[in-house]
């Protein structure tokens, strides 16, 4: 299997998300949490090629609790990250593709079909978009961007959000928040922003963007060490050891307060 295969699939996939003749939406959970007619379709074309061109792998998908990590590999994957921009046509929404061996990502491709970003990583081999190698910045907390979200699905969880994202904004230059959680991930190890926080991520919002960071000489972790594949997780991200173990202080000094 070449990774070019699956690069190419996440290219078809993002043909159909731009290419959709009607989009259908109905809430699932909450007002702020969509699924929409072409998260299930693109989700159903990406298992059945996936599975496909990787024999006897399993696939563990965003859309109806598609979770089968059965065997040695499985795929895990967020057909639309960023529906709401996608309704919306804000045009930050991607296709994220991990494999997953012995629980390890070990491949991760991420594609913006609107902006045609595509990156992609291999365990050991680099980080590249659009085939032209990648790397995290070497900048210091103070000049770094911050990039986060605000539990939009579970407002309730907010305030520890609001007041990490308060305290981060007087000490570095300032914070942005795409509403995608693998493209920004894509965008730290790309260099473009430094640092990341998200209260709560799923495997598919960071698995394939995992491999993108650590490729590209990035850090990512999740409350207990690596980012969970299998629940929910806390999921802190940076460009460097110092700017990870800065941003970590200042998470774990608000969920200390109880």
């Amino acid at each position: 299997m070449r990774i070019e295969d699956v690069m190419d699939i996440a290219r078809r996939a993002g043909e159909m998300m731009k290419g959709a003749d009607r989009i259908e939406v109905r809430d699932k959970g909450s007002k702020e949490n969509h699924v929409t007619n072409m998260d299930v379709a693109v989700q159903e074309f990406l298992r059945k090629e996936l599975t496909g061109l990787l024999p006897g792998s399993s696939f563990v998908g965003e859309e109806n609790d598609y979770a089968d990590r059965s065997g040695k590999m499985y795929w895990v994957v967020d057909p639309i990250d960023g529906t709401t921009n996608y309704i919306r046509n804000l045009q930050i929404s991607v296709t994220s593709i991990a494999l997953v061996e012995d629980d390890e990502p070990v491949l991760g491709v991420v594609y913006n079909p609107f902006t045609d970003e595509m990156y992609h990583a291999e365990k050991g081999k680099g980080a590249f978009r659009n085939g032209s190698p990648i790397h995290v910045s070497d900048r210091d907390v103070p000049h770094s961007i911050f990039a986060t979200s605000w539990c939009a699905y579970d407002k309730t969880k907010s305030r520890r959000s609001f007041n990490i994202s308060n305290r981060m904004f007087f000490v570095c230059e300032d914070i942005r928040r795409m509403g995608a959680a693998a493209y920004e991930l894509c965008k730290l190890a790309e260099g473009c922003v430094d640092l990341y926080f998200e209260p709560i991520l799923w495997p598919w919002d960071h698995a394939a963007a995992s491999v993108i960071i650590k490729e590209a000489g990035g850090q990512i972790t999740g409350q207990n060490g690596c980012a969970s594949l299998r629940n929910t997780d806390r999921v802190a991200a940076a460009n460097s050891a110092d700017s990870l173990a800065y941003l970590s202080m200042v998470i774990d000094d608000e969920y200390s307060k109880g």
